[in-house]
């Protein structure tokens, strides 16, 4: 028996896109461009005079408990109408486009490697050092998705990790997220030990363990509401695309009746986030997260009735947190934002000994796991690392797993984002292979597709990543392929993007983390027998696709891999 691959099908996408054009006209201009201070002119109420909020927000952890080397995009290729817009941009074009000098480990995966950050414990004490610095009674700390999940801990643990790491950052508020798909039995009980709001989708039952679709808080001399946009394609997510934005817009109505500053946090990852900017026009600031990007500065979302909305792209992995100021003046809001990294050196005398109170902490949560999650299971060949538009190392690790070594067996992988990056002969863990599928269980099973079936399955990938509306961008890269050599025009129109040489059907081996198959091996287990029986031959290069006429895009950069 075969399996058809967690995708949605083309007719489903273009109904979509023919009922969103109809129905909330997507029409709208976008232009982006990078600010450090922005004013928020929308049609909402005016800003309290003397008001002074200091925003401390975070994303996308993913159970990145030690310091590790940040994951940079080697190439971040968005639809070619965006070229040259924020975030779509990687090394030197990151300096052009926002118009500021970005920190080192932003701009290259090379320049990551120099400078380790994060560390739950760490972040945790930056956290707290910088509240106490501005003030408990003028902070609000944010936390949007994948907090609770991510690898070993979360997976294990059932977000135990998640609810215990919540609590040690101190967040006053965070979005519904991953969780519900993970251990749906036990999210409610999850959602009130956090004890705090969780914004989502509100029903009888989540409305009883807390979670609502707006919360309220008086922080600085205003009245803030914080508005959560769940992700649209979560895998229990059965609202229309129509109607999961008109909850969103109304949440927002609702905040904006009785707050003076209205921030939403868009666990929808970059493309639906830019999406709702443009749209929601009686917000005052939109925070991303789920594409697991960083920028810089905030970035500004032009909106139809002449405003801007100034938009966050946080990073991920624990890398650090963002520090945003809102200050009322002449009546309207002012934003500065500045990336605090997450590093020791960066903490104050007092924070360092906080931190080492920290770090004993998160060692007891990950104590009854640690002796299962650190296992060795084989050595990294060579750099590993993901983040690509195409394919990086560990895809091809990958592949030779799902392939049981033999070259001949065509493979198929979806193009996630969850990276880790370690170094030539680093030794490779359980907790490692885990977080390659976000903490999912991720089965491995075989699909069987014929020519038009694969055709159909790339163009469908290459619209999410390069077409409009930039709402189908669904937070994955490029689908990984090998057996089938294929080419992707990134420009062309919708349905053309994809050029594959005839061929009979083809049977893959593939894996995902939203498809729930009868049966199947998760994909650490595979990698985990795979290595263990390796030998130290060097690691074959992934198998890109073609992707011509895309030099000078300011987001392609294959001389910036780190594998080159």
């Amino acid at each position: 028996m075969t399996h058809r691959p967690a995708t949605p099908s083309h007719s489903k996408i273009d109904l979509l896109r023919r009922r969103l054009l109809q129905g909330i006209g997507l029409t709208l201009p976008l232009s982006m461009a990078g600010c450090a201070g922005m004013t928020a002119p929308g049609p909402g109420r005016s800003a309290p005079q003397g008001a002074s909020v200091e925003l401390l927000y975070y994303a996308d952890t993913l159970d990145a408990l030690a310091p590790s080397i940040p994951p940079v995009a080697a190439t971040r290729i968005g639809p070619s109408s965006r070229m040259g817009r924020a975030p779509w941009a990687t090394g030197a074009g990151i300096s052009a486009i926002a118009g500021v000098t970005p920190p080192d480990f932003s701009t290259t995966p090379r320049a990551a490697t120099t400078r380790p950050l994060g560390g739950y414990a760490t972040l945790a004490a930056l956290l707290a050092d910088w509240r106490q610095r501005l003030g408990e009674q003028r902070c609000l700390t944010l936390e949007n998705g994948q907090c609770w999940n991510g690898a070993g801990l979360g997976h294990l643990s059932q977000g135990d990790g998640g609810v215990a790491s919540s609590q040690l950052f101190g967040s006053d508020v965070r979005v519904s997220s991953e969780e519900r798909v993970l251990w749906p039995e036990r999210v409610e009980a999850l959602y009130r030990r956090y004890a705090r709001p969780v914004l989502g989708r509100s029903n009888e039952s989540a409305t009883a363990a807390g979670v609502v679709p707006v919360s309220y808080f008086e922080r600085g001399g205003a009245r803030i509401g914080v508005v959560g946009a769940t992700d649209p394609y979560a895998a229990d997510e059965s609202r229309p695309l129509d109607a999961w934005y008109l909850a969103i817009e109304s949440g927002v109505a609702k905040a904006r009746a009785s707050a003076d500053l209205v921030i939403v946090l868009a666990d929808t990852g970059t493309g639906p986030g830019l999406w709702l900017a443009q749209r929601l026009d009686q917000a005052d600031l939109l925070l991303c997260a789920r594409g697991q990007d960083f920028w810089p500065t905030l970035v500004e979302v032009d909106q139809a009735h002449g405003g801007r909305l100034p938009v966050c792209f946080p990073g991920s992995r624990g890398m650090g947190a963002y520090r945003i100021q809102a200050r009322s003046q002449a009546g309207r809001w002012q934003f500065e934002a500045t990336f605090l990294p997450a590093e020791a050196k960066q903490l104050s005398s007092a924070a360092q000994t906080q931190r080492q109170t920290m770090a004993t902490e998160v060692g007891r949560w990950r104590a009854p796991y640690a002796d299962w999650l650190d296992r060795p299971v084989g050595r990294a060949p060579e750099w590993l690392w993901r983040r690509d538009a195409t394919g990086g190392s560990w895809d091809a690790l990958i592949a030779e797993a799902l392939s049981g070594g033999d070259p001949g067996t065509p493979t198929l992988s979806p193009g996630l984002r969850h990276d880790v990056v370690l170094p030539p002969d680093a030794t490779l863990t359980r907790d490692h292979l885990l977080a390659l599928s976000g903490g999912h269980a991720a089965l491995v099973f075989p699909v069987s597709l014929d020519h038009a079936a694969l055709t159909g399955l790339l163009e469908r990938a290459a619209d999410q990543c390069f077409g409009t509306p930039i709402l189908l961008d669904n937070s994955e890269d490029l689908p990984r392929l090998t057996g089938v050599d294929w080419t992707c025009r990134y420009g062309a129109e919708t349905g053309q993007r994809i050029q594959l040489a005839d061929a009979p059907r083809t049977d893959f081996v593939t894996w995902s983390a939203r498809a729930h198959p009868s049966s199947g091996e998760p994909l650490w287990q595979l990698m985990e027998r795979h290595l263990q029986q390796r030998d130290t031959r060097p690691l074959a290069s992934p198998n890109r696709p073609r992707m011509p006429f895309v030099e000078g895009h300011p987001g392609w950069h294959p001389e910036l891999r780190l594998e080159s």
